[in-house]
């Protein structure tokens, strides 16, 4: 699926390694959803903003890729 926000990227699944929690991430934007069923321009987070709320870094070394959608 094509990243609804910057039409630029595939979204991917991903694994945060540190918890375990599969997210869903646009690797050129960092739009992120935590449901493949909420993934639209208007209901992302920031990749980085979330990371934070969580207590973890905003580096892609946090995640596992698990596939593309």
């Amino acid at each position: 699926m094509i990243c609804p926000r910057c039409e630029q990227d595939y979204v991917v699944e991903a694994r945060i390694k540190a918890n375990g929690r599969l997210i869903y991430i646009c690797p050129e934007c960092d739009a992120t959803w935590l449901s493949n069923t909420e993934i639209s321009s208007g209901k992302f987070q920031d990749y980085g903003t979330y990371m934070e709320s969580i207590g973890l870094s905003q580096l892609w070394d946090e995640l596992e890729v698990v596939k593309r959608i």
